[in-house]
């Protein structure tokens, strides 16, 4: 399944609406927003149809997926948009993230947990919010969380380090820049660390460089800390390294220009857990067999040369 799409869930009292643009969709909210109530219209739905007092505006069937016989039950779900409440621990497991693997349908996960099998992007958790009209009826609208990350001061020169998630292309451009600007750079090793590395760097003014299409589970823990230390850190979360260059204009395409204007329209979930991997696919077919090519394990001196890194800091800065 590829693309965005919008889903109106509503019954006597309440009225949802959610708009899914990937593969995996977690939705949060305080208690008494209605997650349990959205769950079980769609459970109420699927049992008894129109009869159930639900009605469901969507493009595609709504399922709900619960209890011991999760996985046999995945196995017959195709083309579907499937929602899991918070307390089935399967959503915490190796075997669902391999279970949901190349599927083609698109999971929202109602949980407050962070799912740190699952590849999902920090701009796919939503928090459900509640609203009254002046009819009484109650509208729940999802919105994303982290959407309003307060930035200090986008000059990279106003800062000490750089914090990247591993070792491979991505630091090497960041290195080189850091160096550039008298800064340090360093690897925290994987995007677990992240935090214990930032923590370490407290003494420094800090931006940490991370791929937030897959960066999702570690949200939470970074941006309480974050919270706290506002003014020292800057939080630069692309999509992934790669979709940083293609945004940057080096590589001139017009079929990127396409996808970057709307990449939910060309990411199939079958082949596609995250679209950090897209993206990186994307860019290896666009410079094959130029002087561009491009690795993940090492950085291809093109994307050093000085109007390329002036390109990708502008696209940073901007």
């Amino acid at each position: 399944m590829k693309g965005s799409y919008t889903i109106k869930i509503r019954n006597r009292r309440v009225t949802y609406t959610l708009t899914l643009e990937r593969n995996i969709t977690v939705i949060c909210g305080n208690s008494g927003t209605g997650k349990t109530t959205l769950i079980q219209s769609i459970s109420y739905y699927e049992e008894l149809g129109e009869k159930s007092g639900v009605h469901i505006d969507s493009p595609r069937p709504c399922r709900v997926l619960t209890g011991k016989k999760w996985a046999a039950e995945l196995e017959e779900i195709t083309a579907s948009f499937i929602f899991i409440d918070e307390g089935n621990a399967f959503i915490t497991t190796g075997d669902f993230a391999r279970a949901i693997k190349g599927t083609d349908n698109y999971y929202i996960i109602v949980t407050r947990e962070n799912l740190y099998q699952l590849p999902y992007s920090v701009s796919s958790i939503l928090e459900l919010k509640k609203s009254t009209s002046r009819f009484k009826h109650t509208y729940n609208r999802t919105y994303p969380l982290y959407d309003h990350i307060s930035e200090v001061n986008k000059k990279l020169s106003a800062y000490d380090a750089f914090l990247t998630e591993d070792s491979n292309s991505g630091n090497d451009f960041f290195s080189h820049i850091a160096e550039r600007f008298h800064m340090e750079c360093i690897s925290a090793g994987g995007k677990s660390r992240i935090l214990d590395r930032m923590r370490a760097m407290e003494d420094k003014k800090q931006i940490v460089v991370c791929d937030g299409a897959a960066f999702g589970a570690e949200m939470a823990d970074v941006h309480h800390y974050y919270k706290l230390h506002e003014s020292d850190i800057l939080l630069y979360l692309p999509e992934s390294f790669e979709w940083l260059i293609l945004s940057s204009g080096i590589i001139e395409d017009p079929e990127i220009s396409e996808i970057l204007k709307s990449p939910s329209d060309h990411i199939d979930s079958t082949k596609y857990m995250s679209w950090e991997q897209y993206f990186s696919d994307v860019l290896n077919a666009k410079t094959a067999h130029t002087p561009a090519k491009y690795t993940k394990r090492r950085l291809n001196d093109f994307y050093l040369r000085d109007e390329n890194v002036e390109r990708i800091v502008n696209r940073i800065e901007s």
